[in-house]
């Protein structure tokens, strides 16, 4: 009898675990930046011709330091 519930314990555990494995690996990371066209057409829309390393207005400073670090070749002063 109790052999039998802890089987059934063990049992309802791994659906639980599988299930929440299968959910999350679904939804994937929602707020991860992508490096796309789109994105470095977005941010170099708003880049200030005058310096190119100043933060666009609107623009979340971590993104874009990260995007500076994209393109290396481009924002190398900026990188220092």
């Amino acid at each position: 009898m109790i052999d039998e519930k802890i089987l059934i314990a063990v049992f309802a555990g791994a659906i639980v675990i599988g299930a929440m494995v299968l959910y999350f690996s679904a939804t994937g990371q929602p707020n991860k930046l992508e490096n796309t066209q789109l994105n470095f057409e977005q941010f170099t829309s708003n880049e200030n011709p005058d310096d190119i390393c100043a933060v666009p207005a609107g623009t979340d400073p971590e993104q874009w330091k990260e995007h500076l670090g994209h393109h290396p070749d481009k924002y190398a002063q900026c990188l220092k």
